[in-house]
């Protein structure tokens, strides 16, 4: 479900009230844990940066709404938890937000957030440069 939004404010607002509900309440999780977070509409989503590198997104499908982790090799560390949920590589879907879901997505959240630096997804990009 294509939301025709230019800020991510808008967003938010173009989304039907229970769905705005839950996914207000990740973005929240999201900027709690890192008050320096920058928060950008791309690729038609709520996408979180921090120092200039995305790592999470938010989105809402038909349905479906989910949590995209851009580092998605981290999310490897959660593997036995996330047996329970429907999810891809990158995404976790979720049709509503149980205090389950709230508690493993702040977890998620805080660690792909502190650890993407460490990514193997980064370390392309490490090795061209060292090459020049």
């Amino acid at each position: 479900m294509r939301i025709d939004a230019t800020t991510c404010e808008g967003y938010f607002a173009a989304l039907p009230e229970d769905r705005r509900a839950a996914l207000t309440h990740v973005r929240e999780l999201v900027l709690r844990a890192f008050p320096r977070v920058t928060e950008e509409l791309r690729n038609s989503l709520p996408t979180y940066l921090l120092d200039g590198t995305p790592f999470c997104a938010l989105g809402n499908q038909k349905s479906f709404m989910a949590l995209y982790v851009m580092h998605h090799d981290l999310l490897d560390a959660f593997n036995k938890d996330l047996k329970a949920y429907d999810h891809g590589r990158s995404c976790i879907r979720f049709r509503r937000l149980e205090p389950e879901t709230i508690e493993l997505f702040d977890r998620i959240i805080k660690y792909t957030g502190s650890r993407f630096p460490d990514s193997r997804l980064n370390r392309p990009a490490r090795a061209e440069l060292g090459a020049r």
